[in-house]
C-alpha cells in the first residue's frame, strides 16, 4: 500500500478512549536498577529502552494482538458477512505484527516496591531512581505512556481501535468498486497494534504501576549511520539484547534526576553515603536519597 498519497492510513487515531498517548506524569516515576545500572544512568544521563522481544512478559504484544483478535470474533459471529471484518481478520492471521523493533524501557508510580526490588534491584544492592517525568524531553522517536492493566478499560480501548478501523475502511475511496481492502486492513492493524499494544499489559503486572519510555518502529541501523539514540547490544542471560540509549534531560538539558532510594541491603547507611558521595561528583547535588522502608532481606 502507497501510505505517501493515503493521509487515512497514517494519521492518528483519536477518541477519548484511546488518547491514553497523550497523557502525562504529574509525579516522580522510578526506574528501579542495580549497582551497575545506577552507575551507568549517573555517568551517561541515559536509559537503556530494551527491545520489547527481550522484556519479562513473556505475553507482551501477543496479549493485545490476542484481544484485537477476539474482538474481531465476537463482531463477525454477530455479522459473517461483514467485508471489513474479513479483511481484517485475515490480516491478522500467523505472526508479523509482533516482529517490529520497538524499545521500551520501564518505570513505576511506586518509589518503594518489595515485588520490583525483588525483580530488578539486584541481590542485594538495588536502587529506585525517581525522575520528574513531566520535565522530559525526549527523542522525537520515543514518548513517555501509561500502561493499562484493567480489562474491562482494556476491552474498551480494543472496542474503539477496532471501530475505528472499520470505520477509516469503509471510508477508502473506491471501495464501492471493489478496491482491494488487504493491503489496507493490513496497514491500519499493523499502525493500530504497534502503537497500542505496548500499552496494553497483563493484569498480573498490575502492581508494577508502570509508565513506560517506548519508541516508534525502527530499523536496524545501517553500518556508520549517526542518530540520537543508536542500536547497540548487551548480554542476557539465554543471549543477546538489543536496545537503544535514550537521553534523559528537561527542555534545559538538564538531567530531571529528583530522588535516589535505596534499596534493601545489609548496610543502607553506609549505601547512602556512597550514593550521596557519587551524585556530589556528578553535580546532581539537588537530588535527594533515602533508604527503603521496606523490612526485606535477601543476604
Amino acid at each position: 500500500m502507497d501510505t505517501s498519497t493515503d493521509t487515512t492510513s497514517v494519521t492518528p487515531f483519536s477518541g477519548d478512549v484511546l488518547n491514553i498517548l497523550s497523557k502525562v506524569p504529574t509525579l516522580p516515576l522510578y526506574h528501579y536498577t542495580t549497582q551497575r545500572g545506577l552507575l551507568g544512568i549517573i555517568k551517561d544521563r541515559q536509559i537503556w529502552a530494551t527491545h520489547h522481544r527481550h522484556l519479562n512478559d513473556l505475553q507482551e504484544f501477543v496479549y493485545a494482538k490476542r484481544m484485537f483478535c477476539g474482538e474481531l470474533q465476537r463482531r463477525a459471529q454477530t455479522d459473517p458477512s461483514d467485508t471489513f471484518l474479513k479483511r481484517m481478520q485475515g490480516a491478522l492471521e500467523g505472526e508479523g505484527f509482533e516482529n517490529v523493533n520497538l524499545y521500551i524501557a520501564s518505570f513505576s508510580e511506586d518509589p518503594d516496591s518489595l515485588p520490583q526490588w525483588r525483580g530488578y534491584g539486584g541481590p542485594a544492592a538495588g536502587f529506585s531512581l525517581g525522575f520528574r517525568a513531566s520535565e522530559m524531553a525526549l527523542p522525537r522517536s520515543f514518548k513517555m505512556v501509561k500502561c493499562v492493566y484493567i480489562e474491562d478499560e482494556q476491552r474498551t480501548m480494543i472496542e474503539a481501535l477496532v471501530t475505528e478501523i472499520l470505520d477509516r475502511l469503509r471510508r477508502i475511496p473506491g471501495v464501492a468498486e471493489g478496491v482491494d481492502l488487504g493491503p489496507y486492513a493490513w496497514g491500519f492493524c499493523q499502525i493500530g497494534l504497534q502503537t497500542y499494544a505496548p500499552v496494553l499489559k497483563h493484569p498480573k503486572f498490575k502492581e508494577e504501576r508502570e509508565w513506560r519510555i517506548i519508541s516508534e518502529v525502527m530499523m536496524d541501523d545501517p553500518p556508520n549511520q549517526k542518530g540520537e539514540s543508536p542500536l547497540d547490544f548487551r548480554e542476557g542471560r539465554s543471549g543477546l539484547v538489543p536496545y537503544r540509549p535514550v537521553p534523559l534531560r528537561d527542555s534545559t538539558n538538564q538531567f530531571p534526576l529528583a530522588e535516589i532510594v535505596v534499596g534493601p541491603n545489609p548496610d543502607p547507611e553506609r549505601s547512602c553515603r556512597a550514593v550521596r558521595s557519587l551524585l556530589t561528583k556528578r553535580g546532581l547535588t539537588n537530588c535527594s536519597v533515602r533508604t527503603s522502608d521496606v523490612p526485606y532481606r535477601n543476604w
